[in-house]
């Protein structure tokens, strides 16, 4: 499945609004913020159309997935966008991130928890918020939500690090620590946290691959909020993002700019996974040809390091 879909869901007291564009979605957020309603009201009108009420509007068929025969349920649907409550213990099996895998469905999974079996992206964890007293709306008596972007990490603030901590420890790492001058690996992004506070007495910066990084992110968060801490965080769709970003090679401005139209969720569970296929393939006549694990020394050149340190945010360059 591929595209970006918008949902619109009302009945005579609630409107909801959302956009959809990657295999899986997070919403977040305190009770009472309307996440079980929205599910509700899915649910309902599945089961029963105009006939319940309500109204639904997208170009995709949208669905409710429960734990009675999730597994069936699941194997029956295709190119759906299915909705997820926290209810559901499945969500944080492995059995459920291996049938994401290889899905041609989109997920909106409603959790409180990070679900780290799932690689699910920074900027597709979100909020619901109330807009009804906004100028758009107020004029109306329903409750009208949106959904909101929970971690906005750009622009970050100016850094001047005395660590440089990657998520990497292959291509990425090999590139940075020319970058930046004391850069160590984190050897994975599960370890970045132990990292982070283990290094508190430093100006850090730490680089993660924003695409897969949103199951990490909350901790991180928390953390930097409650602590007088100088860690900026910076996490760009993946290394490979940057590379494509860099004009080094030929690609063309949508596969960046509007990834959700190629990025096929059966052949790729994140966008860090079609980022990297593009590069290996878009560079393997090239004298960029790229390895994930061993970074091609032109990368590393005098004038191919300045394009690259050009897509890095000016804060740290």
């Amino acid at each position: 499945m591929v595209g970006k879909y918008d949902i619109e869901i009302y009945n005579n007291k609630v409107h909801y609004f959302l956009t959809i564009k990657r295999n899986i979605t997070i919403l977040k957020g305190n009770s009472a913020t309307g996440k079980t309603e929205l599910i509700r009201l899915i649910s309902e009108y599945e089961a029963n159309g105009n006939s319940s009420g309500i109204s639904l509007k997208c170009d995709k068929k949208c669905s409710v997935l429960t734990n009675i025969a999730w597994e069936l349920r699941l194997a029956s649907m295709s190119q759906t966008i299915i909705f997820i409550d926290e209810t559901a213990d499945f969500i944080k099996t492995k059995r459920f991130a291996e049938l994401v895998k290889g899905s041609d469905n989109y997920f909106v999974i409603v959790t409180r928890d990070d679900l780290s079996q799932l690689p699910y992206s920074i900027d597709e964890i979100y909020g619901l918020t109330n807009v009804s007293s906004t100028s758009k709306y107020k004029a109306y008596k329903k409750v009208y939500n949106e959904m909101y972007k929970l971690y906005n990490l750009n622009p970050i603030q100016r850094v001047n690090p005395e660590l440089v901590i990657t998520e990497d420890s292959n291509s990425g790492y090999q590139c940075f620590s020319h970058i930046f001058a004391n850069c160590v690996s984190a050897n994975g992004k599960s370890n970045i946290y132990a990292n982070i506070r283990t290094q508190s007495d430093k100006r850090i910066l730490v680089i993660v691959d924003g695409a897969a990084f949103g199951p990490e992110v909350g901790k991180i968060m928390s953390y930097l909020a409650v602590n007088d801490n100088s860690c900026v965080l910076y996490a760009p769709e993946s290394f490979e993002y940057i590379l494509l970003s860099s004009e080094l090679l030929d690609v063309p401005k949508d596969i960046l700019h509007e990834t959700y139209n190629y990025a096929d969720s059966k052949a790729f569970v994140s966008w860090e996974e079609y980022y990297t296929r593009y590069l290996i393939d878009a560079s393997g006549q090239t004298i960029y040809k790229y390895s994930k694990t061993q970074l091609n020394k032109n990368y590393l050149g005098n004038k191919a390091l300045e394009k690259i340190k050009q897509v890095l945010p000016e804060q740290i360059q």
